[in-house]
């Protein structure tokens, strides 16, 4: 739905519901440890991300949340959905010899749903005139699993997993 789509839904219901993909923080869980797992080691990265200090997004370069969110008024997380378990299956039927490593490979799909986040970010930054947002939260403290969970958002494990979220966070200063 576009953005005057969704204003003029809401506008027309008088309606306070925000779209699904939009979710009020209820409790911000964070810590200064978090930015400390991109350094955990993962396939074929021994050394955990490898954008680790080199982008300013990136820990360590990264400001903690409470330095650019005001956590004290309102906070939303802000998500897309992609379909992995379709994608996998898609593949599956173009490379029947891949691994499952490979079917899954981020190269193939990430850009997609991390574009579908920032433009609904945006989105909901123009709804709820909020003034900052935080594309990385975890580059910034936030446990992201943790938050979700409190807010109400179930997100799926690693393993399996079948629709991806990628998550922002949006807020006041």
């Amino acid at each position: 739905m576009s953005r005057k789509g969704v204003l003029k839904y809401l506008k027309q219901k008088k309606a306070k519901k925000l779209p699904h993909w939009i979710v009020p923080i209820k409790k911000l869980v964070h810590n200064k440890k978090v930015p400390e797992w991109c350094r955990l080691p993962y396939q074929r990265h021994p050394k955990g991300c490898p954008n680790y200090g080199k982008k300013d997004i990136c820990p360590p370069k990264a400001p903690y949340i409470t330095e650019v969110l005001n956590i004290n008024r309102p906070m939303y997380l802000v998500f897309s959905e992609y379909d992995l378990g379709a994608h996998v299956e898609k593949m599956r039927k173009r490379h029947p010899t891949w691994t499952e490593a490979g079917l899954r490979n981020v190269l193939y799909w990430q850009q997609s749903s991390r574009k579908q986040m920032v433009k609904r970010t945006l989105m909901a930054e123009k709804m709820l005139g909020t003034e900052v947002k935080c594309f990385l939260p975890e580059a910034a403290g936030v446990h992201v699993y943790a938050t979700a969970f409190h807010s109400g958002l179930k997100l799926e494990k690693i393993k399996g997993l079948k629709i991806n979220r990628h998550i922002s966070i949006i807020g006041f200063r």
